[in-house]
């Protein structure tokens, strides 16, 4: 494990070798808006637009540990759908999830974390009560901790609900398969399957 300066020397060295002015000439037309925005864990992985084979800067991406959604999350996302107009929210959520394999440590031993850990965790162990499934391994309980997600984000948010509800956004909760890298969805909120009167597909 490096220590604070060696990090900030690699962060740095990485930034010279990558940069490139961001200056716009007269004329010339701004980049294009993102063409989604997606909520993720914070846990460490592969970058976003990797994932979905996408350019740099085409993804407005947020993230917490176990999806956590706070102000931040929600201000976030309500300018990407509002200011931004993106068409797409996916709660994108991963195999191994360190932040449900702890949820599913304190469902089995009725034993919950210190500190802001709990807050997580106990948002994790909602959705399977919520869920009503049988939290018996970290897969089945991560994918219904994202469908809980993307429920959570419609009713503490009035404006990305109106979004949803007029057809202007879709929210899709995925995982990452661990072994092709594929993303498996869960459910839809949404106009973004191929019937467009549907609210919630799930898969």
């Amino acid at each position: 494990m490096p220590d604070p300066l060696t990090a900030w020397q690699r962060l740095r060295a990485g930034n010279e070798s990558f940069f490139v002015p961001l200056h716009t000439p007269p004329g010339e037309r701004l980049p294009d808006r993102p063409v989604a925005a997606v909520f993720r864990c914070a846990d460490p992985g592969v970058a976003t637009e990797i994932i979905f084979g996408q350019s740099w800067g085409s993804l407005l991406t947020t993230s917490t540990w176990g999806h956590v959604i706070d102000t931040g999350v929600l201000a976030t996302l309500e300018y990407a759908v509002e200011t931004l107009e993106v068409p797409l929210v996916i709660v994108l959520g991963h195999h191994n999830c360190q932040a449900m394999h702890a949820a599913k440590r304190a469902w089995d031993h009725a034993a919950l974390p210190n500190g802001a850990t709990r807050n997580a965790v106990e948002h994790a162990m909602w959705s399977i009560v919520r869920r009503g499934i049988a939290a018996d391994s970290v897969e089945p309980l991560t994918s219904a901790h994202i469908i809980e997600t993307g429920l959570a984000l419609m009713q503490r948010s009035p404006a990305i609900a109106q979004r949803v509800d007029h057809h202007k956004c879709a929210i899709i909760c995925a995982t990452t398969n661990p072994i092709d890298g594929q993303i498996q969805a869960h459910a839809t909120f949404g106009a973004a399957g191929e019937n467009e009167d549907t609210l919630v597909e799930r898969v």
